[in-house]
């Protein structure tokens, strides 16, 4: 990631943000920015879950063998997250 070109962001934080970040530079011996791309990085980890896109789950109902894919794949994608891939509304 660090040989890719980097997308400049502008945001603002709360002072106590700012500070405990300067603290965390200070004391690792990283750059404020470093700090905050690595809890980006961490938060992004954390939250992949939230980010799945139900349409690359369509791949799963071929891999599961799931032969009314093509007239149950609402059911099939929504209830799964669910636990009840084929249970009917």
């Amino acid at each position: 990631m660090d040989s890719e070109r980097k997308v400049r962001k502008q945001i603002y934080l709360e002072p106590e943000q700012n500070r405990q970040i300067k603290q965390l530079s200070a004391r690792k011996g990283k750059t404020e920015a470093e700090i905050i791309r690595e809890a980006i990085d961490n938060y992004l980890i954390t939250n992949k879950k939230d980010q799945a896109d139900p349409l690359l789950e369509l791949t799963a109902l071929v891999k599961k063998n799931i032969i009314d894919g093509s007239t149950s794949h609402d059911e099939a994608i929504y209830l799964a997250n669910k636990g009840n891939a084929h249970e009917k509304k």
